[in-house]
């Protein structure tokens, strides 16, 4: 079994359904985040956001984010000698930006979609600086030095695109139409280019190439599993880029003129 660093295992996470029986729209991920702390040691040694364990839902807003490392601490047994831990400042992000830039501007309330991901657990990032630079270099070679040693992290990295969609389709491709299917939604967002490759495999249909032009955000028709619904390719929460920024803006105030 997966596991994060103190050794929460990592487990697939499963949907997360709106509170009728019906959906008004699908939101579907790329794959799901996790509860991540500011963690220093007792050394001094900071690491700004190391992921502990899975996140209590799929776009989670980051809410009683204080509370649940709390619990996560009585879970795996926190001492002093482990240092201190706090909230990161990034939980929940993606979850806010769909509920406050995709979802209000059309009309939606959260408790009406149905969200889910093209793979259900959580990678991490590799790379200079990333989080498994962050485990390899400060957290590894702290748990071993404990008595009792602190459980091994062991994370999956973050396949590229095209693994990660060819992954979604061949593994994860039955699940994610009977979803689709479940929710019955009449519209269905996809966030980011993997999200929108997986749906296109799914379909049927020609890839969406993503690209901060006028076709932006436009809705096309497409069938999947049985069902006809209004397709909205958007770009990722996680693509900080000013000009992506600025482009969805524009999508943001566009949908708010004219509604879908």
């Amino acid at each position: 079994m997966r596991r994060f660093p103190f050794g929460q295992p990592a487990t697939p996470r499963p949907p997360r359904v709106p509170v009728s029986s019906s959906a008004a729209l699908l939101v579907l991920g790329v794959y799901p985040s996790a509860l991540h702390v500011r963690w220093r040691r007792p050394d001094g040694v900071t690491v700004g956001a190391l992921p502990v364990d899975d996140e209590p839902t799929v776009f989670w807003d980051g809410g009683d984010a204080a509370s649940l490392i709390e619990r996560w601490q009585q879970v795996v047994g926190w001492t002093e000698q482990w240092g201190s831990v706090t909230a990161a400042g990034g939980n929940g992000s993606s979850g806010r930006h769909v509920v406050n830039h995709v979802l209000k501007p059309l009309g939606i309330a959260a408790q009406q979609a149905y969200f889910t991901d093209c793979l259900p657990t959580y990678f991490i990032k590799s790379g200079e600086n990333s989080q498994m630079t962050a485990i390899r270099d400060r957290y590894e070679p702290f748990a071993v030095a404990q008595r009792p040693r602190l459980p091994r992290a062991d994370l999956p990295v973050r396949p590229s695109a095209r693994d990660l969609v060819h992954r979604a389709v061949a593994e994860e491709g039955p699940i994610l139409r009977a979803r689709i299917a479940e929710a019955a939604a009449p519209v269905m967002v996809t966030l980011g280019q993997e999200a929108a490759d997986v749906l296109a495999e799914l379909a049927g249909v020609d890839r969406v190439l993503l690209t901060p032009g006028a076709d932006y955000g436009r809705a096309r028709t497409v069938v999947v599993a049985g069902l006809r619904t209004q397709w909205i390719p958007l770009v990722h929460p996680g693509n900080r880029s000013a000009r992506w920024r600025h482009r969805h803006q524009q999508w943001v105030r566009a949908v708010g003129t004219a509604g879908y």
